[in-house]
């Protein structure tokens, strides 16, 4: 039975929002990343109730065998694979376009982080759930991989879309592979007796882009 969620408040630490913020670390200084996180820490704080009011949490996902899905070299060594589709909702892209439109980019950029921390943490809620799932079957479960990383083509979104109602949680495909609202997620965990040996689960041992992953181990 595919399963749903509607979660409640979502917590958020300022650290999360920070990291966000300064992804970009590469073409910043240590002391002027250190210098901005200050600056705008007063900020993170003010916004924090907003943007979590605006946050409207949701997630699906199934549990398919591996033989249920096209062939696909990350899928290879699963058993069974496990689909979701997680979101935020609208309510926050919708007040960061509102907010840079009408020239309030600073609080436009700091909503926008905490809607991505905020999706990934409801990325994380509905990871775990699976994670309990499969430890109670006493099988095995990978890290958490999306469409458009770790090789995976971001044409593939289409394998989560055409197999879990999307819509029911408000989330939709473009023709160019994007979600909306854009603060959703899409991901897969392999299932499996030897998942954790897997040559796809250590995977990132000789990644090239294992540096600044978002999806790193």
């Amino acid at each position: 039975m595919i399963q749903r969620r509607n979660y409640g408040k979502i917590a958020i630490q300022e650290e999360d929002v920070l990291n966000y913020l300064q992804s970009n670390k590469k073409s910043s200084s240590k002391s002027n990343a250190k210098v901005f996180s200050s600056d705008i820490k007063i900020r993170i704080g003010e916004l924090k109730n907003i943007a979590i009011d605006l946050f409207q949490p949701k997630g699906i996902f199934y549990i398919f065998k591996q033989n249920e899905l096209p062939f696909r070299e990350c899928f290879a060594e699963a058993e069974r694979v496990a689909l979701a589709i997680v979101t935020i909702g609208a309510s926050l892209p919708f007040e960061v376009s509102r907010l840079m439109n009408s020239g309030e980019y600073v609080d436009g950029v700091v909503l926008d982080a905490f809607g991505s921390a905020g999706v990934e943490r409801v990325a994380d809620k509905m990871n775990d759930e699976i994670n309990e799932v499969v430890r109670s079957r006493k099988l095995d479960y990978s890290k958490r991989f999306s469409p458009g990383y770790c090789s995976w083509s971001v044409k593939d979104q289409k394998i989560i879309f055409d197999r879990l109602p999307a819509e029911e949680i408000g989330v939709s495909l473009s023709d160019g592979y994007m979600m909306h609202p854009i603060k959703s997620v899409s991901f897969a965990i392999n299932i499996g007796s030897q998942i954790k040996k897997s040559k796809w689960e250590s995977r990132c041992k000789t990644c090239e882009d294992r540096g600044q992953c978002t999806y790193r181990m």
